[in-house]
């Protein structure tokens, strides 16, 4: 559960900071891959520092992609509110898998 919550607030960061949040079904499709993710290093005995380290980069790169695409579609906020990243932003990152260890 701690390796779930470290990348999610990771997944979270990097949306806010780039004026975004998840819409509630593409937050939930983003803590089930996140869960996933987090069993398969537990499984694997991969949890030490330096794989949280990675997989935080790995997801790095999906959220960042999933920013690229939420822009490219031409999401933009209502005034006062964030733009909202939505699934299809997610199904089109994770084309970038196999990034360890979400795929």
């Amino acid at each position: 559960m701690k390796l779930e919550n470290q990348l999610w607030a990771t997944a979270v960061q990097m949306a806010q900071e780039s004026g975004m949040e998840y819409t509630v079904p593409c937050s939930n499709n983003m803590r089930d891959l996140i869960a996933a993710g987090a069993r398969d290093m537990q499984r694997e005995g991969r949890t030490s520092e330096m794989d949280l380290e990675k997989a935080d980069a790995s997801l790095g790169l999906l959220v960042k992609e999933m920013i690229r695409v939420t822009h490219s579609l031409g999401a933009r906020a209502l005034s006062g509110s964030k733009t909202s990243i939505r699934e299809a932003a997610l199904v089109h990152a994770k084309e970038l898998c196999p990034l360890w260890p979400f795929g």
